[in-house]
């Protein structure tokens, strides 16, 4: 694999989890101004476990951030490296879609309770 590839892989990735950070950012932020109106207990507690998954899901990114980013500064084009930081981005991507979409779900629901 050509070195200029490889880098591009690197940044492709570092994109990937950037762009899923930032969601999350966003997600956090309505789940936070959610929590100030809620009452109800049960959804109290299900905000509580989407704000630790949301803590966990960002301990994960950074950690395979770091991975990549010391793959990419090392300038050694490891292909075996880079597909396992390639399946692990891909996983986090897809359970992050998913997530996402049942968070966008149940935040709307809430709010077409409140109003």
């Amino acid at each position: 694999m050509k070195k200029e590839l490889f880098i591009q892989e690197l940044e492709s990735l570092i994109r990937t989890l950037d762009f899923i950070q930032e969601e999350q950012a966003f997600i956090k932020r309505k789940l936070t101004s959610y929590i100030d109106t809620l009452i109800e207990s049960s959804l109290i507690a299900w905000a509580e476990d989407m704000q630790q998954q949301i803590l966990n899901r960002e301990a994960a990114l950074q950690l395979i951030k770091k991975d990549i980013l010391i793959l990419k500064a090392s300038k050694m084009v490891e292909p075996i490296l880079l597909k396992k930081d390639k399946q692990q981005v891909v996983y986090l991507e897809q359970e992050f879609i998913q997530w996402k979409h049942a968070m966008d779900q149940k935040l709307d629901a809430v709010n077409s309770l409140e109003h």
